[in-house]
């Protein structure tokens, strides 16, 4: 788009002609004077071209502009709001969650399902992970082709950052985008290593997950990390450990 030598009007100077452009900058001259004008932010108030066609071009530009300042200050405000949130946000003793799935599941996982009331006044119901927010991690687990005794934990992710179980509509636990792991087989751990088996009924599968405390989750992800020295997943489970224990503010281990 070539507006140099263009015709134009200002609603105080008259008419003119643009003689130079550099950067966001334009130069007019009208019949007593140059001015330097802001481009294309001038085009929104004070001038207006003789040419339609170049002036619906730049009244688009003027339109993408403002949607990009719109979508910046909302994610500004988004931002504030985050951390405003996370700083007074009050982190449960249970906020962490066991989740019972099949190891074919796992892959690509962006969320798990929160399943209904097995029993009681609310059976039948949606279950809402009121516990679950930003410092939650979900430990995935299975028990293959054997029982109870062989459920192993075969992965593990975070919450989502803008996730909050008390707001949650659609029965399902948004995982965060980045920290995810699916652990190898020969670094798989025995979940029973970390609960005694009286406080999970036999059926433990029957209902998708369980709350645990967070204590015992931080022990967990810190075996994971031990497990990981040297390997390929060293580095993005470390980072997953840090960023669980910075939003559970909580002091990380070293890891030996």
């Amino acid at each position: 788009m070539n507006i140099l030598g263009q015709a134009v009007k200002h609603k105080k100077y008259g008419k003119g002609v643009i003689t130079e452009l550099s950067e966001n900058k334009i130069t007019v001259c009208f019949a007593k004077s140059e001015k330097l004008f802001l481009f294309p932010e001038a085009f929104e108030q004070y001038l207006t071209l003789k040419n339609i066609s170049i002036q619906t071009k730049i009244e688009k530009l003027n339109e993408e502009r403002l949607r990009v300042i719109e979508t910046g200050k909302q994610r500004m405000e988004r931002d504030i709001k985050y951390r405003n949130r996370m700083y007074t946000m009050k982190i449960p003793l249970k906020s962490q969650v066991a989740y019972d799935i099949l190891e074919e599941e796992i892959t690509n996982l962006d969320y798990v399902e929160t399943g209904c009331f097995l029993s009681g006044e609310m059976k039948g119901r949606p279950r809402t992970p009121s516990n679950v927010q930003p410092n939650s991690a979900v430990i995935l687990t299975d028990c293959g082709n054997g029982g109870e005794d062989e459920r192993c934990i075969i992965g593990i992710a975070m919450a989502d950052e803008y996730f909050w179980g008390k707001e949650c509509k659609d029965q399902q636990i948004k995982l965060h985008h980045k920290y995810k792991l699916i652990l190898p087989y020969e670094n798989r751990i025995s979940f029973w290593r970390y609960f005694k088996r009286e406080a999970f009924p036999d059926q433990w599968g029957r209902v998708p997950f369980k709350y645990f405390q967070n204590e015992t989750m931080q022990k967990i992800i810190y075996d994971i990390c031990n497990n990981a020295v040297g390997t390929e997943q060293e580095e993005e489970t470390m980072e997953l450990y840090s960023y669980f224990c910075s939003v559970n503010r909580i002091p990380e281990q070293t890891i030996t």
